[in-house]
């Protein structure tokens, strides 16, 4: 049953992994996304994928959002497009774009990866990701080496886009949420704190961790911070899928939550990061940017999971620590 293969979609070539739990398709020269990951039990891509815009290559100048085709990407050295040290990066970073090397596509008895890797065109490093299906488990590993004489500023996020509906949740075990952005009043002004997952304003209390309707016609950016532990889960009747990464690399979650309110889209996509705010120049000034010197590297795992009734998401989550 496991397998790793090569096959054309669109016209790009797309790495396959497969074993008894998942499918999933990674994009090699689309900034080497994850396009789909299907979980067989129940049947479904639990990546949103966008059905108004086919995977295609795009410039590294060009804005993401008009050639985001869906699935989980990854965010270096910014989420928000912004100048640092008079170099303009582009939103959600320098390589989401690129056309990555794949180094290794293999599979045997105990799982599937695939291993690619891609250089810097902006800023000096070279950066390697992995990604594996083991059982139950899927992960990615995602190593960032300096290589340049002068130190890197940086933010690394990744960013999995989920298929959500009214009532899906978000359950993540946060103290404090922070308003980054917002469309309607309902869901914060910017700046604005509260205790997660209960926004309270003028039209009442939202519960943050419930999922609107499209037609709600809502955005919005919010920071779920001061996390009481490194996981998270999206759960839809019963089933879900749970998050685990590595609390002391990325200390808050950036959601970034479209009921209609945005291009009509309905998805939500909850970000590990190493800081906040995720524009580069402004966590530069805040303090919260991490830096990389040459020769040193920069390296994280995430890992996910899905689960089904009565399994729940503290039981998978232990699940997946055991293995």
């Amino acid at each position: 049953m496991t397998s790793a293969t090569e096959i054309t979609r669109d016209g790009l070539r797309v790495l396959k992994l497969e074993n008894e739990w998942f499918e999933l398709s990674i994009l090699p020269e689309v900034g080497a996304k994850i396009l789909t990951l299907f979980d067989k039990k129940n049947a479904r891509n639990v990546l949103w994928e966008n059905q108004r815009i086919r995977p295609q290559r795009y410039p590294i100048d060009a804005n993401f959002d008009n050639y985001w085709c869906g699935g989980w990407d990854d965010a270096f050295p910014t989420a928000d497009a912004c100048v640092h040290q008079g170099e303009p990066f582009p939103n959600v970073g320098e390589l989401r774009s690129l056309n990555w090397q794949v180094d290794d596509l293999s599979a045997n008895d105990s799982g599937a990866s695939a291993r690619l890797s891609a250089y810097g065109p902006i800023s000096a490093i070279k950066a390697t990701k992995t990604v594996s299906l083991v059982g139950q488990e899927t992960s990615l590993h995602f190593e960032i080496e300096g290589q340049g004489p002068l130190p890197v500023d940086f933010l690394w996020g990744t960013h999995p886009a989920f298929a959500v509906e009214a009532g899906t949740r978000l359950i993540i075990p946060a103290r404090v949420g922070i308003v980054g952005s917002s469309n309607d009043l309902s869901l914060g002004s910017p700046g604005e704190r509260y205790n997660w997952p209960l926004l309270a304003s003028a039209q009442g209390v939202t519960d943050m961790g419930i999922v609107q309707d499209i037609s709600a016609g809502v955005a919005c950016g919010h920071y779920a911070t001061d996390l009481k532990d490194g996981w998270y889960a999206v759960e839809t009747r019963g089933s879900g899928i749970l998050f685990e990464f590595p609390l002391e690399t990325c200390p808050c979650l950036w959601l970034w939550l479209a009921y209609g309110g945005w291009r009509g889209y309905h998805h939500a996509i909850v970000e590990p990061w190493t800081g906040y705010p995720v524009n580069l120049e402004q966590a530069v000034k805040e303090g919260r940017a991490s830096q990389l010197l040459s020769g040193e590297k920069f390296s994280v795992t995430v890992r996910c999971t899905t689960y089904t009734a009565p399994e729940t998401h503290a039981d998978a989550l232990q699940r997946l620590r055991k293995s």
